[in-house]
């Protein structure tokens, strides 16, 4: 089994990208918290880091793709009972959500929930103003700050364009040999024609986060080049007690499917606090090798997280002498 790690303020440091070369596949650099030259500055770094290593990883730009943000909008515990979204990039009010994605303006009706920030928010549309505007009740509150994700639940939003943020993206990974590209939010395939237009025979990753995603397996696994179940935002769309069986499903589908498949999301979450990871995480590591994943996508383990040299130490136990060799030590 391969593991991908995802860098960021945690792992920014060359001696620990050195440490987690080691046990990993590639790396994974997430465009929504980046911009071109934030971007531009990593992969040069890694180009430099490579080059004192010896070795050249392949590194994964994470692509927005068709999951929506909301723009800059002012921080608060709750946001407000009756709320107006508009078309834009940036609100100073909390009466007022900005959303900069015209598709979403495009089929919105009354009636349709809206789920914010991993789902602790729910919004129901109760009027559409005009093509720009919709007011909206809330029915679940909680916190929100800016470009936390939007959706419109139980009904995918088209995605018919290429974002600017992503178009900057690609721009800058084209310029080095070893960048990767994922989309997120993959719906039914459609979206890879917009993207190869733009990343040519890059290796291209579909990520699949909204449960509807898996009734168009197949079409998928012919136009991208390999398979991610991203289990954070896909249970925040389905509900978290869907998970197991929407995991299952897709396991069930390994035999039809010829591309790569890799699970995401909280696969050691644990170790993002704590410098050994959980007995039940040990085990679901060893119950996605025996499912026949491909590999495992470290998110927050690796990125924000307070030991990510330990992640290394432990995934290379595991990864290298395998489960057998892991004792009491290695545990919580």
């Amino acid at each position: 089994m391969k593991a991908i790690c995802t860098l960021g303020p945690a792992s920014s440091n060359p001696d620990l990208i050195f440490k987690l070369s080691k046990i990993s596949d590639r790396f994974r650099l997430n465009v929504a918290h980046s911009n071109a030259q934030s971007l531009n500055r990593w992969l040069t770094q890694l180009t430099d880091t490579f080059h004192q290593i010896g070795t050249e990883l392949p590194v994964v730009l994470d692509l927005q793709g068709s999951k929506m943000r909301i723009g800059s909008y002012p921080n608060c515990e709750q946001i407000p009972e009756n709320i107006c979204l508009f078309l834009g990039d940036k609100s100073h009010s909390r009466q007022r959500l900005p959303v900069p994605h015209p598709d979403l303006f495009r089929v919105l009706a009354t009636g349709d929930i809206l789920s914010l920030n991993d789902a602790k928010i729910k919004v129901e549309i109760t009027e559409i103003i005009d093509k720009q505007t919709a007011r909206g009740r809330v029915i679940q509150n909680g916190a929100l700050d800016s470009c936390k994700g939007i959706n419109r639940t139980h009904h995918p939003v088209p995605f018919t364009q290429v974002s600017q943020g992503d178009k900057a993206a690609i721009a800058v990974g084209l310029q080095y040999p070893f960048v990767q590209f994922a989309c997120s939010f993959v719906f039914d395939g459609t979206e890879a024609p917009l993207l190869r237009q733009l990343i040519g025979d890059r290796h291209l990753i579909a990520k699949l986060e909204r449960p509807e995603s898996l009734m168009h397996l197949n079409t998928i696994d012919r136009v991208f080049d390999e398979l991610w179940l991203c289990r954070g935002d896909l249970g925040a769309q389905a509900g978290l007690t869907a998970l197991g069986q929407l995991q299952a499903q897709f396991i069930r589908a390994f035999p039809e499917l010829s591309s790569p498949k890799y699970l995401a999301g909280q696969v050691l979450e644990y170790m993002t606090h704590f410098p050994k990871p959980t007995r039940s995480e040990v085990v679901h590591l060893y119950d996605i090798q025996q499912a026949g994943f491909d590999g495992i996508v470290l998110s927050d383990e690796t990125a924000i997280g307070q030991h990510p040299e330990k992640v290394a130490e432990f995934l290379g136990a595991f990864l290298n002498a395998g489960i057998s060799t892991l004792n009491e030590g290695n545990l919580r």
